[in-house]
């Protein structure tokens, strides 16, 4: 298949191949078989050919290992009731005091907050690391205090080694909420009815949602999907492999949050970590309990 008739080909495919569709996948074989189409078995040269079964090599290739990682996660036993109400012993109130002593003053504006960022008080978290990736934030801002980035790096470099443990990539956690200020935190609860009435911990910069319903690919990939037969290819495959981990990731969710939870778990019990394991949100939301 020429490189331009490539790109909507792959789109199509990669959705078909993600259960929207099979029709889609007419538009793979409208490219081979349109008699117009430079694309036409008649007038392929050796090199097209060659690409068509690279690309198909590829796409066995991802698909081979999105299913191996399926099989991985499959039998990770799931949160019981007595380890999420463990997730959930730490009430509102306790991380509120611990936040006062462990944060900041909450920023009354703008000016405030570019006090405290000079001052070195709050840190931004980097939009994509190799740990964790940050969601485009819609009432708070990618800011926290030195631990609790601290907080943050621990957990993630744990929640890695756990995956590596079973043979499972380095799947990045997102996060979800960070500082939030006082009229930030009034906009949220008129459209989450799961947000704190009165002071909220985020509003010190100790705390931060983490997904438990969805996590990234790693950063860097496992798979050698180069294509010496066609170069250009391999973008559009690296594509199709985070596709396909994140769908992996997303189907196995649950075997996640257990892995993820029993790692907070555990820096709960080192005094490490204040966890609640909110339910109308699917995420961890915890404040930092120590300095580091």
């Amino acid at each position: 298949m020429p490189q331009e008739l490539f790109v909507p080909a792959m789109e199509a495919l990669r959705r078909a191949r993600l259960g929207l569709g099979a029709a889609l996948l007419a538009v793979l074989g409208a490219c081979r078989s349109d008699p117009s189409s430079p694309a036409a078995p008649s007038s392929r040269t050796a090199p097209e050919a060659a690409a068509d079964r690279a690309f198909e090599a590829g796409l066995r290739r991802v698909e081979a290992y999105a299913d191996s990682l399926d099989a991985l996660l499959h039998p990770v036993p799931l949160l019981r009731a007595s380890e999420e109400a463990a997730l959930r012993s730490s009430p509102n109130e306790e991380q509120l005091a611990v936040a006062r002593r462990l944060g900041v003053a909450p920023p009354g504006d703008s000016a405030g907050l570019a006090r405290l960022r000079q001052a070195g008080h709050l840190v931004p978290l980097d939009t994509s690391t190799a740990l964790w990736v940050v969601r485009d934030l819609e009432h708070s801002i990618a800011l926290v205090t030195p631990d609790a980035k601290a907080l943050l790096t621990e957990l993630a470099t744990r929640f890695q080694g756990r995956l590596r443990e079973m043979g499972l990539p380095a799947l990045r956690l997102e996060v979800t909420s960070a500082l939030r200020t006082a009229e930030s935190q009034a906009d949220l609860r008129r459209t989450n009815r799961n947000a704190t009435g009165g002071r909220s911990t985020h509003e010190y910069g100790t705390t931060f949602d983490v997904a438990y319903s969805s996590f990234r690919a790693p950063e860097t990939r496992q798979l050698d999907l180069t294509t010496p037969e066609a170069p250009w290819l391999a973008p559009y495959l690296r594509r199709y492999e985070t596709a396909l981990v994140e769908t992996v990731a997303a189907r196995r969710s649950r075997e996640l949050q257990a892995i993820l939870g029993r790692v907070l778990w555990q820096m709960q019990a080192e005094g490490t970590v204040m966890v609640t394991l909110e339910e109308q949100q699917p995420v961890y939301h915890m404040t930092v309990a120590r300095r580091f």
